[in-house]
């Protein structure tokens, strides 16, 4: 195919036209690179690596975009590219030269997750529902959480003094928390356990 037009579109982008009428965008330094210009004759094989060329460098542009606001995990970093537009060869791609540059860590973002949700007394069943959702891998939540240190005693000591008390003077307020403690993925016995040692201490 014969390149017949180059035209600027976009801040980043370049509309390459062809003699065929196909037209397509590319980002501005691939056009550059690869020293496009017109009348130049491409096959389809070239075409195919200059648009993944170009998909790529704009995804991990975006990516450390991204990066720059908040973590991530491998999960939910590449399927926020997807969603962004960016072929998921070339946001699997960008993902894995991330993780080779050791700027997203699944472990990491676990780790720092985990001590997050122990200090503001999440029970660890909870929190290993929610690092899922976040997209860490479930064997490495678990794992990650097993070495969290957690007093679950302690948290639903530091629940009932502060977001429950109130709730404890209600009618039926002890049996109401309760349900919501378990619902919160402490076990029966802790909160049974908290409950009698709270009341017994008022």
């Amino acid at each position: 195919m014969q390149i017949t037009a180059i035209n600027k579109d976009k801040k980043h982008l370049t509309k390459i036209t062809f003699s065929n009428g196909e037209e397509c965008f590319l980002d501005n330094d691939v056009v550059s690179e690869n020293g496009l210009s017109i009348t130049a004759q491409i096959d389809e094989e070239f075409l195919s690596e200059l648009k993944f060329s170009s998909d790529f460098k704009r995804a991990k542009s975006r990516a450390l975009w991204y990066l720059d606001r908040m973590d991530y995990t491998e999960k939910a970093l590449y399927e926020k590219l997807v969603r962004a537009g960016f072929s998921k060869k070339a946001s699997a791609a960008v993902i894995a030269k991330l993780c080779e540059l050791a700027l997203i860590d699944d472990r990491r973002y676990a780790e720092r997750m985990a001590d997050r949700l122990t200090a503001n007394n999440i029970s660890k069943r909870e929190a290993l529902n929610k690092m899922y959702l976040k997209g860490i891998p479930l064997d490495l939540a678990k794992e990650v959480l097993s070495q969290t240190e957690s007093d679950e005693g302690a948290q639903i000591k530091a629940l009932l003094e502060g977001k429950f008390a109130y709730k404890l003077t209600l009618e039926n307020g002890v049996e109401k928390v309760f349900a919501a403690l378990v619902r919160k993925g402490f076990s029966f016995s802790a909160v049974r356990s908290a409950l009698k040692q709270y009341i017994e201490e008022l």
